[in-house]
Formats: C-alpha cells, sequence, structure tokens
C-alpha cells in the first residue's frame, strides 16, 4: 500500500472531499484504499467541525451580544448580522429545496467539509441522526466520487 497517497489522499479530504479521490489513480492505489482514504479524512473533519461548532456558536454569540452591547453604550448603531449575503442565500435555498436529507447528504459534498458539517449541526444539530445522515452522505459521495476519479483514468 502506498502511504504517502493515502495520507495524501486522507488530508485532501479533510478539507476538499470533491476532489480527493482524484489523485488515487495517479498514486497507483487499489480503489478501495482510495475511497477508504477519503471517507475517514472527510469523516474526521467532518466530526471535529459538527461537533465543534457548537462551541463556535456560542462564542460567536457572546461575541455579536458583547459588541452590540458596546455600540449601544456608545451611542451608536449595532451591526446587523443578519443581512443576506449570497452564501446564506443560496444556503437556506439549499435547506428549502432539499430539507433534513439535502443538507446532512450533500453540504460537506457541495461546500467543504468543514463548512458543510458547520452548516448541518447548525440548521439540524438537535436532531439525534443528523451526524449519521452526514456519515452516510459522505460515504456514498466518496464511492461515487471515487468511481469516476478510476472511471476517468
Amino acid at each position: 500500500m502506498n502511504w504517502l497517497g493515502f495520507w495524501s489522499i486522507y488530508f485532501l479530504a479533510m478539507v476538499k472531499f470533491m476532489v480527493s479521490s482524484l489523485p488515487g489513480p495517479g498514486f497507483q492505489m487499489a480503489f478501495h484504499h482510495t475511497w477508504i482514504a477519503s471517507v475517514l479524512g472527510a469523516a474526521t473533519a467532518s466530526a471535529l467541525f459538527y461537533f465543534g461548532s457548537e462551541l463556535v456558536m456560542r462564542i460567536s454569540h457572546a461575541q455579536r451580544a458583547r459588541k452590540r452591547a458596546q455600540a449601544i453604550a456608545l451611542g451608536k448603531e449595532p451591526i446587523n448580522y443578519h443581512k443576506m449575503t449570497r452564501t446564506k442565500k443560496i444556503i437556506v435555498q439549499i435547506k428549502r429545496r432539499f430539507g433534513f436529507y439535502g443538507i446532512t447528504l450533500f453540504a460537506p459534498l457541495l461546500f467543504s467539509v468543514p463548512i458543510g458539517s458547520f452548516v448541518a449541526a447548525k440548521f439540524y444539530g438537535k436532531r439525534s441522526t443528523t451526524f449519521l445522515f452526514v456519515l452516510i452522505g459522505i460515504t456514498l459521495n466518496g464511492l461515487l466520487l471515487t468511481t469516476i476519479a478510476y472511471a476517468l483514468y
């Protein structure tokens, strides 16, 4: 087994899952080794960011409240954090169009694993099956992407 290839794919999957299987044929790795490295890397990053997102959201909320209180104390108008950006609109459209399954199964693929896991935790973190569906989506999408990568090369 090519350990350099395995760890390269593993760390690439932690950042950008969609292209993580492409180097597998170049490293002359077996199909299943590429798939396993890709899925394990994405699952590791997903777990870190899914379960760490609650802490990040808590800190962010406290920081916003502190800045708002500071602005009001100084007589300034507080910052509007609810301003809709293009990215926020896309995420809300995906949530409305595809719902729970769309976010949990495809957000880590379409965005990046950290952002997709964070979005899934933000919208559906209270459900007990959310992380399970994120892992199922990563596994199935990894199989599809690895098949495409090996079909191309």
